[in-house]
């Protein structure tokens, strides 16, 4: 089927499906795919669970699952590009490009990671509870074929994208690592002092009583701000606290169950919105602490783990307010909590850098997709 020039084929002309098992038994890491078409360590508990049966992946191979694609809206699928390989649930598919001098096999995996495509999935999943995507119905979608040439430009873009992302996360972590041993070092000092946080911290109340249009936020266990999860279709946005840059948002909410104090600092321009069940705090600018130490005395997990012994002994053990600002940090001086923080702020660069390049490689690279497929 041909239409502008370009030339469409059915998937299953294209791929071959494959089935290899770790019948050897060997210690690869086991992973899952995301929403977002990324791999991950797997979240199951694999204690007493047969890994002989679960599926080899290795690189260049495409991991499949149809299952819930009308329910999420997205189709599960990802490309593996790892030199060591790993092992997935015998309940994904998995398959590799039969055909490459046709279909590249990253320009295949791009075209699967548009929202257009999901929503393709969703349309034609079945009428179950689950609403899955079946394989065969999977291998029947037709998708555009521009020449190799062509599928390469865009694949390219992708590339570059992606390269820029790995190489700065690849600073990131061992600056952020480096920060952690500091502060270690620091606990360990008898010279530095502790010093009771509540000393420093003057709570905030601002609500949205104007009805501001911002954006609405929340906390994840990454102590990181992310785009609320909740539908806000009918919710009232002036009952919402506003945060603007320099100040914190803390929820002592399920602290002993995740075994993770939410506590994050933002350092957006634009004000944002957030729960009116969080608090918001500001350091007294007369106290000997800087934010960005302070934020980084809070990701570190023996913090979590302190925040899990202080929580209560309800079914959601929270974290008190009141527990919470009776902590006691390390307060070094503030020549050496600034250069901690220097340090902080090159890895935090380095993070923002790859997020803005995943987020282009997400918007841009589509574009790119549709005009070669339309040109």
């Amino acid at each position: 089927m041909e239409s502008g020039g370009v030339k469409w084929g059915r998937i299953g002309d294209y791929i071959e499906w494959c089935d290899e098992r770790n019948t050897a038994g060997r210690n690869y890491p086991v992973i899952g795919i995301n929403r977002d078409k990324t791999f991950m360590p797997t979240v199951a508990n694999l204690d007493g669970v047969d890994i002989t049966k679960y599926k080899i992946v290795s690189k260049g191979m495409f991991v499949f699952s149809g299952m819930q694609t009308g329910r999420d809206i997205c189709i599960r699928i990802g490309l593996y590009d790892k030199a060591q390989p790993a092992l997935i649930s015998p309940a994904y598919t998995t398959f590799f490009i039969n055909k490459e001098n046709d279909v590249l096999p990253e320009y295949f995996f791009m075209y699967f990671n548009r929202e257009e495509s999901d929503r393709y999935g969703w349309f034609i999943s079945d009428s179950s509870v689950r609403a899955n995507l079946d394989w065969p119905r999977f291998l029947d979608i037709e998708i555009p074929l521009p020449s190799v040439a062509e599928q390469q430009k865009v694949v390219n873009a992708w590339r570059a994208f992606r390269e820029i992302k790995e190489q700065n996360e690849a600073k990131a972590a061992p600056l952020m690592q480096l920060c952690q041993s500091y502060i270690q070092e620091i606990r360990k000092k008898k010279n530095v002092r502790n010093y009771r946080i509540g000393n420093a911290i003057e709570v905030i109340d601002k609500t949205n009583k104007d009805g501001s249009p911002y954006e609405v936020l929340g906390l994840n266990n990454n102590k990181m701000f992310m785009p609320t999860v909740a539908s806000m279709d009918t919710i009232n946005t002036s009952k919402y606290k506003i945060i603007r840059k320099g100040e914190f948002a803390f929820s002592g909410m399920q602290t002993g169950r995740d075994k993770c104090i939410r506590i994050a600092l933002y350092d957006k321009d634009i004000p944002a919105l957030i729960s009116p069940a969080y608090t918001t705090f500001i350091f007294d600018k007369k106290e000997p602490i800087l934010p960005e130490y302070f934020m980084m005395i809070f990701k570190n997990s023996e913090m979590d783990r302190l925040g899990w012994f202080y929580s209560d002994s309800s079914v959601r053990a929270n974290l008190d307010w009141n527990r919470f600002i009776d902590i006691e940090i390390p307060l070094p001086l503030i020549e050496v909590q600034q250069a901690i923080v220097n340090i902080y702020k090159c890895a935090n660069e380095a993070r923002q850098i790859a997020e803005e390049a995943d987020r282009l490689s997400r918007e841009v690279c589509p574009a790119l997709l549709q005009h070669v497929i339309h040109s």
